[in-house]
């Protein structure tokens, strides 16, 4: 198990009641052509009245990683909502846009086979971590932004997301290495960095695609509200990308939320213990749930 995937299911843990209601899990759910990584588990509540959707996506640095248990979004099973935890595409795959094609076929995906799964299509929110929390930044501020492959079934139906929380995401690919902090393990202009992978390019040699796979870009009135968690002492991702993304939020008049863990890292026991999970989930059965 990866440490990171270790640590969100301590966090998981830490979340999980004595008595949870009947879950149901269906696994390695293909919802797109690309065998192995176009897959989800889907995390189901007892049954009653149409779920609400958290999507989870999972770290890697776009290279590696895996659906994991859904990660910390495991445990709002148990608060009726149904969980879809996400693979995608490596930048070994393919470069970008591929990994925002996946995230959004998954959520048309979702959308087309909601009445079967008991799902509510309306409400589905993005949950996401380091590399996953780029994606759902993604989707909260660009659903129009990558039209759909003509291959997918499901072209003509919505990718847009309700509510975004991306943890430790990076935001703004172009002013990554400028706002690292001292001491960064992490060089997005590096020819070999993760980045560079992603993007088949440094930021700096491909500026275009950079601003592309870059979600401030694309921020308009029509984003959805975002909750960004981010450590303050993160050396992978700099916490600049989620302060500075914070404001222009909140300068195009979208809601959002920034909360910075105190001597968090990135996906380190402080960070993990940091997270703001009650508030996560005021924040998810704000915009998610049906409205009484």
């Amino acid at each position: 198990m990866r440490r990171a995937d270790f640590l969100f299911a301590l966090a998981l843990a830490a979340t999980a009641s004595a008595a949870e209601p009947a879950e149901r899990t269906l696994r390695d759910l293909a919802y797109g052509p690309h065998p192995e990584r176009n897959l989800l588990d889907l995390y189901l509540p007892a049954p009653g009245s149409p779920a609400p959707i958290i999507v989870w996506l999972h770290s890697g640095g776009w290279y590696s990683g895996g659906r994991g248990n859904g990660g910390p979004a495991r445990a709002w099973v148990r608060r009726g909502y149904a969980v879809a935890a996400v693979a995608y595409r490596f930048s070994s795959d393919a470069v970008f846009p591929a990994q925002i094609e996946d995230c959004q076929r998954a959520i048309r995906w979702l959308r087309a086979h909601a009445k079967q799964h008991g799902l509510d299509p309306a409400r589905i929110g993005v949950w996401g971590y380091s590399a996953g929390g780029h994606l759902a930044a993604l989707l909260a501020t660009a659903p129009e932004a990558f039209p759909a492959p003509p291959d997918d079934p499901h072209r003509a139906v919505s990718p847009a997301v309700a509510a975004a929380c991306a943890q430790a995401a990076p935001t703004d690919l172009a002013a990554w290495d400028r706002q690292a902090l001292p001491e960064a393990n992490v060089i997005a202009n590096a020819p070999d960095s993760m980045v560079a992978r992603l993007l088949g390019a440094t930021p700096a040699a491909a500026p275009a695609a950079a601003a592309r796979a870059s979600a401030v870009t694309h921020l308009s009135r029509a984003t959805a509200p975002v909750f960004l968690v981010h450590g303050d002492r993160d050396r992978a991702v700099p916490p600049a990308q989620s302060v500075a993304f914070h404001a222009e939020l909140r300068a195009a008049g979208v809601e959002s939320v920034l909360h910075l863990v105190p001597g968090g890292g990135h996906a380190d026991e402080t960070f993990t213990r940091g997270l703001p999970l009650e508030a996560i989930a005021a924040f998810f059965d704000r915009h998610l749930r049906p409205a009484k």
